[in-house]
C-alpha cells in the first residue's frame, strides 16, 4: 500500500530541486505541477511557474538558489539612523520628510520608510505625533475618566442638550409659517410675485 502525505512546510529550494530532478528524468512541466501538488497542496507553486523552471533548466541553469542580484543594499536603515531621524523629529515636529533625508543624506524613500513603518509617525496638522498613545497619555485619560465627577458631568452636559434641544422646538414652533407667496416676495422682485398671483388666479 502506498503512503502518501501532504508536506505543510517546505522552502523554495527544495521545490526547485523536485522540478530540476523531475524535469531531468523526462517529466514534463504540468506532470511535475500534478505531483508537487500531490505533495505540498494546491498553494506550492503555479503551473505556469513549474514550466518557467523547466525552461531555466533546459537553458542550462544548475543552481536551486536565488541568484544575487545587483544594486545597493540597503544602509540607510540602520539602528543609528532610525535614532537620528527619531531625535530630529523630537526636536522639530514640523520637519519634512525631505529635510530628514537631506540632513541625514539618504534617500527620501528610506526617510519615509523610517518615519511611518519604523517609528510609526503621522503627521496631524503639519505635526509628527506619534501613532500610538504613550503610557504617560493613557494615565492621563485614566486620571481624566475614573474622577468621581464624571458620571455627573456626563449627566448634566446630556441635561443641559435637552433643555437647549427642547427650547429650540419651542421657537421654533411659535414661529408663523409663511406662505409660498411670502417665500417667493423674499426671493423675487415685484413684477414676478404678481405674475406668481396672477398664474395661481388671486
Amino acid at each position: 500500500m502506498e503512503r502518501r502525505c501532504v508536506l505543510n512546510s517546505w522552502s523554495k529550494e527544495e521545490v526547485r530541486a523536485v522540478i530540476r530532478y523531475e524535469w531531468a528524468r523526462g517529466v514534463s512541466g504540468t506532470e511535475i505541477h500534478n505531483r508537487l501538488v500531490e505533495v505540498y497542496g494546491p498553494g506550492v507553486m503555479s503551473k505556469q511557474m513549474v514550466r518557467r523552471w523547466c525552461r531555466t533548466f533546459s537553458d542550462g541553469r544548475q543552481q536551486v538558489e536565488d541568484i544575487p542580484r545587483a544594486g545597493r543594499t540597503r544602509t540607510a536603515t540602520t539602528e543609528s539612523n532610525v535614532r537620528k531621524v527619531d531625535d530630529r523629529i523630537r526636536a522639530n515636529r514640523r520637519i519634512t520628510i525631505d529635510e530628514v533625508a537631506e540632513e541625514l543624506g539618504i534617500s527620501h524613500e528610506r526617510a519615509q520608510n523610517i518615519i511611518h513603518d519604523i517609528l510609526r509617525y503621522r503627521k496631524l496638522s503639519a505635526r509628527w505625533v506619534p501613532r500610538q498613545l504613550t503610557s504617560t497619555h493613557k494615565e492621563q485619560r485614566m486620571g481624566v475618566n475614573t474622577g468621581s465627577n464624571t458620571l455627573e458631568a456626563i449627566l448634566k452636559q446630556e441635561r443641559l442638550e435637552a433643555q437647549t434641544s427642547h427650547q429650540v422646538s419651542i421657537k421654533a414652533a411659535e414661529k408663523p409659517l409663511q406662505t409660498h407667496l411670502e417665500r417667493l416676495a423674499a426671493f423675487r422682485p415685484a413684477e414676478t410675485l404678481l405674475q406668481a398671483e396672477i398664474r395661481l388666479g388671486k
